[in-house]
């Protein structure tokens, strides 16, 4: 059991690490995504990132998948743990899945940013004092992905990670030590108390005491 837990937490450790690696990558390739603009439309190239995007957010959940299906869906077979124990660890759980999911939600985001071709403008407001000649309160520009998409991906994929892997170890702790009790309620039964076997009850002789010995006898 030991063996087996450290492998599912090493590979889901793993797979949250390339998830975030990928993610940090995809946050340096992305600002290459804009090529220029004519005075119809914007275009776009794809990069790097659109790539790394989607391979990041399979590995999150995937991650997440395997711990989940390694510990039996975090020890809904494990018998009825502490009440305070069993929730902290659903909580793990719930928090685990969440943190995949916007992790796989941004990464995807991301990469649809930054699968190339063409878009239109986008207005923005300018700042108080700064119109133009013409009036206009608004600028057109070309759309690109913020800063820091990628990165807080990448922050969720890991943590999601980390949370799954908190509660399929405590899910472990929990059946290990049930199996325990078990094993050694069954190797020293506790059988009910008998009472002790009545001491021999001593019979008088032949005649009673004090009787008198039959003639002839020395």
């Amino acid at each position: 059991m030991q063996k087996r837990a450290v492998v599912v937490s090493a590979a889901a450790a793993v797979l949250g690490l390339a998830a975030a690696v990928l993610g940090f990558a995809a946050e340096y390739f992305k600002h290459k995504a804009f090529v220029g603009s004519d005075a119809f439309r914007c275009e776009y190239r794809r990069t790097p990132a659109f790539g790394c995007g989607i391979a990041a957010a399979l590995l999150s959940l995937a991650g997440a998948a395997l711990v989940t299906a390694a510990s039996g869906c975090f020890g809904a077979g494990a018998g009825a743990p502490a009440p305070a124990r069993g929730a902290g660890r659903k909580v793990c759980a719930a928090l685990a899945w969440l943190l995949a999911a916007a992790a796989a939600a941004m990464f995807m985001y991301g990469a649809s940013r930054n699968a190339g071709g063409t878009g239109g403008f986008t207005a923005v407001r300018r700042r108080p004092g700064r119109r133009s000649s013409d009036g206009r309160a608004f600028d057109f520009v070309c759309a690109e992905l913020r800063d820091g998409v990628f990165v807080s991906a990448s922050l969720a994929a890991a943590a999601g990670v980390a949370c799954a892997i908190a509660a399929y170890v405590d899910a472990l702790r929990q059946r290990d030590q049930q199996t325990a009790t078990l094993g050694v309620a069954m190797g020293q039964p506790q059988w009910p108390s008998q009472p002790p076997y009545p001491a021999p009850v001593a019979y008088p002789p032949y005649g009673g005491y004090g009787a008198k010995q039959p003639a002839g006898s020395a």
